[in-house]
C-alpha cells in the first residue's frame, strides 16, 4: 500500500500501458514493467521500468524478476497482474507465483490453456466446437494454418504450408468472421463484458496480423447463446480467474472457438470505462464477485489497433502526437517497416464508423511522420 492509502499492484506485458491506465481509473496505482517504457506508461503508472527484448519474444526471467523486485522495494502490493508476453513461458509464471500472489490464471491453468492437445481435449469434454489440429503438416496445407504454441497478436500464425517445428502446430482453417467476448471469470462462473469484430493487416511478411477491433457490438441472439455455452462448457473443464477473451470465427449461426487469452488483452481500449474500470473487476473477480451487467455504460463504440509502419519513420524532436494516439514513444524515434508505431483509437456512434475512423487514422500517421526507404 501507498502512503495515501491506494493498493498497488505489480503488472508486465509487452506494452502494460492498458493494465496501467484502467488500474489508475480504478484508483489502483500500478508498478509496471514492459518492453517499451512509452511516454503513456509514465504518465499511468506510478512507477515503471524498461526491460529491452524481441517483441514478440517474451521475458527472461531472471531480468524481469529482478525489475520486480527494484519496482516493489518499499511497497507492499497485494499481487501481479501479467498481460501478453507470458503465453509460452508458464514457468516464469511459476517463478513470480513464488515471490507474490497471481492475480489473475494460475501458472499450471495458463499452461494447459496454451496446450494445443490439453485445450482441444477441454473443448472435446466440453462439446465446445474447435478446429481439428494436428502436429504433421498436411497434405491438403491450403486449408490449414501454422500457429506458434503460446503465440499472440497474430504475427506467430502462417499458412498450412509452413514447416513443421516442434514449436509450432497446424491448425484446420475456418472462414467467417471474426469475433472476441471480452469476459471476467471467477472460477467456473463469467459475466460477458461484450463482443468485438477484428481483423487483421497482413503484410508480406506475417499474413495474419493483428489490425485492430471494435467494439461493443452486437450479435445475433444464436451465435450469442451458443459462444455464451461454449465458454462455460471450456471454464467447467478449465477454470479462468480475472479478465479473459474468446476468440470465434462465426459462419452464419455457427460459432466456432478458435482460443481463449486468460489475461487482460488488447481490447481493455475497447471495453475499458471510468463508471466500469476493467481493472476493478479483474481483481473483484479474484474475491469471488463478478459484476451485474444490465446496463450499458458506453454510448459509444470504439475501434482500438496498431498503425504500423509501412516504411522506415522517422520521429523529430519536435514531432507532436496526435490526441488518438497511444502508446506513444518519445521523441527522437525510429521505425523499421513493419514494426508498430503506435497505438491508435476511434470512436463513433457506429461499429463500421469507428472503424473508418481508425482505418483513416492509421493512414494518417504514417502521413504525418513521413518515411524514407529503408
Amino acid at each position: 500500500m501507498t502512503d495515501m492509502g491506494r493498493p498497488t499492484i505489480l503488472a508486465a506485458a509487452f506494452s502494460a500501458r492498458q493494465i496501467a491506465a484502467s488500474a489508475k481509473l480504478a484508483g489502483i496505482d500500478c508498478l509496471a514493467v514492459d518492453f517499451f517504457g512509452d511516454l503513456d506508461l509514465r504518465d499511468h503508472a506510478r512507477k515503471s521500468e524498461v526491460l529491452r527484448g524481441h517483441y514478440p519474444d517474451g521475458f527472461s526471467s531472471d531480468a524481469l524478476l529482478a525489475a520486480l523486485e527494484r519496482l516493489s522495494e518499499g511497497e507492499e502490493p497485494l499481487g501481479f497482474v501479467y498481460g501478453a508476453g507470458f503465453e509460452d513461458r508458464p514457468e516464469l509464471l511459476q517463478s513470480v507465483a513464488s515471490r507474490w500472489p497471481i492475480l489473475g490464471t494460475d501458472p499450471e491453468t495458463a499452461r494447459r490453456l496454451k496446450d494445443p492437445e490439453a485445450f482441444a481435449a477441454a473443448c472435446r469434454k466440453a462439446g465446445v466446437a474447435h478446429p481439428t489440429i494436428c502436429r504433421s503438416r498436411p497434405a491438403d496445407r491450403e486449408n490449414w494454418l501454422s500457429k506458434k504454441i503460446g503465440g499472440c497478436g497474430g504475427s506467430h500464425v502462417r499458412h498450412g504450408d509452413a514447416d513443421e517445428a516442434p514449436d509450432r502446430y497446424y491448425q484446420r482453417f475456418v472462414s467467417g468472421e471474426r469475433i472476441s467476448m471480452a469476459f471476467v471469470a471467477a472460477g467456473e462462473l463469467y459475466a460477458c463484458l461484450g463482443y468485438s469484430r477484428q481483423w487483421s493487416d497482413p503484410s508480406p511478411e506475417e499474413p495474419f496480423r493483428y489490425g485492430g477491433a471494435v467494439g461493443p457490438v452486437k450479435v445475433a441472439a444464436g451465435p450469442d447463446e451458443t459462444m455464451r455455452e461454449e465458454v462455460a462448457g471450456v471454464l467447467s473443464t478449465m477454470p479462468l480467474r480475472g479478465l479473459c477473451s474468446a476468440d470465434f470465427v462465426l459462419d452464419g449461426r455457427d460459432a466456432v472457438l478458435l482460443e481463449i487469452n486468460a489475461r487482460a488483452g488488447a481490447t481493455i481500449d475497447v471495453f475499458d470505462h471510468p463508471e466500469r474500470p476493467l481493472l476493478g473487476l479483474h481483481l473483484a473477480a479474484m474475491r469471488g464477485e463478478l459484476p451485474e451487467l444490465d446496463t450499458d455504460p458506453y454510448g459509444e463504440t470504439r475501434a482500438s489497433g496498431l498503425a504500423w509502419a509501412v516504411r522506415t519513420v522517422v520521429i523529430a524532436d519536435s514531432f507532436r502526437w496526435p490526441g488518438w494516439t497511444r502508446d506513444r514513444t518519445d521523441p527522437p524515434a525510429r521505425f523499421e517497416r513493419g514494426e508498430p508505431i503506435c497505438t491508435v483509437v476511434a470512436s463513433a456512434a457506429t461499429a463500421e464508423a469507428a472503424e473508418r475512423l481508425f482505418r483513416d487514422r492509421t493512414r494518417e500517421i504514417n502521413q504525418m511522420l513521413g518515411s524514407k526507404a529503408a
